[in-house]
């Protein structure tokens, strides 16, 4: 059931943290997909945070998090295929995305709306291009606190 923007915003503006306080592993060169379980604060809302680099192109990284199981909220995609926003977007109509660029749930659109991270003031670019550092912002965009260790893994 798709959510109304308020909901979406409001389930993003919510603070979470992990389940689980196990330490990441953070795979530097080969592809790996993680899925990790999230709840809000008061426990009301569940959510998940998929981490993930690609298989065939292992420079390309994607970083989500999902409420209601299957709702994209926000996606990060960092190297990966170019995206082109469709004339009736809301956002940059008609705009191609070729760099890191950031995909948001839009009422009516889902999570296909792309943005370029400094078109949204909420989100902090990273002080360097470094992977571990574009998930840091992202998990702050998102508002993911009290977070586990991450260990990068070659």
């Amino acid at each position: 059931m798709p959510l109304t923007q308020d909901e979406a915003d409001h389930l993003l503006s919510l603070e979470k943290t992990f389940v689980s306080r196990e330490m990441i592993e953070f795979h530097l060169s080969s592809s790996f997909h993680q899925t990790h379980d999230l709840h809000s604060r008061d426990r009301r809302e569940q959510f998940l945070l998929d981490v993930e680099r690609g298989g065939r192109t292992r420079a390309r990284l994607k970083f989500q998090t999902r409420a209601r199981r299957t709702i994209v909220l926000a996606r990060i995609d960092i190297a990966g295929k170019a995206h082109r926003n469709l004339d009736n977007y809301p956002h940059r109509p008609g705009q191609r995305f070729t760099g890191v660029h950031i995909h948001l749930y839009r009422e009516g659109f889902g999570d296909r709306v792309a943005y370029l991270p400094e078109d949204l003031p909420a989100f902090t670019l990273p002080g360097t291009p470094h992977d571990l550092d574009w998930l840091a912002a992202f998990l702050d965009f998102c508002n993911i606190i009290d977070r586990p260790d991450i260990q990068t893994v070659m």
